[in-house]
């Protein structure tokens, strides 16, 4: 799977995908903290023409209460609760972008000692796509 993963830059993503390309599209971050960072990914996704289709998030030691508190503009956000008691290195999110429907799965979605997830499957995409962000 890790084979088929390619990074690009803001450029080549440009350059590439522009604002017009409607192709499916992900983006993920381990932000190391909502409350230090957020504001940062906001000012980076703004360089790209191109608007993602789904971003996932790692450590954001937020829950799913606080979560309401990070909006991405264009997108909804969904969180999964963080581990309980801890303050860092905890919490997973993933933002859809307006016009694709989902649902979270919950039977998969998780927080315990050993892993952290949520999955999320579109529903009015050609075919249903699992989606998740892991930590």
């Amino acid at each position: 799977l890790l084979q088929k993963c390619t990074s690009y830059s803001i450029e080549a993503v440009n350059s590439s995908f522009g604002s017009t390309c409607n192709n499916f599209s992900c983006y993920f971050l381990n932000i190391d903290g909502n409350l230090s960072n957020f504001d940062s990914l906001s000012v980076e996704l703004q360089r790209y023409d191109h608007k993602f289709s789904v971003i996932g998030l790692a450590e954001t030691n937020t829950d799913q209460c606080n979560g309401q508190l990070y909006q991405l503009p264009g997108y909804n956000a969904c969180y999964q609760d963080k581990m309980s008691g801890k303050l860092k290195g905890t919490g997973v999110a993933v933002y859809v972008k307006f016009g694709i429907n989902f649902i979270k799965e919950e039977s998969l979605s998780r927080t315990n000692k050993n892993i952290e997830c949520l999955f999320i499957r579109t529903t009015n995409t050609a075919e249903p796509l699992l989606i998740g962000s892991v930590y």
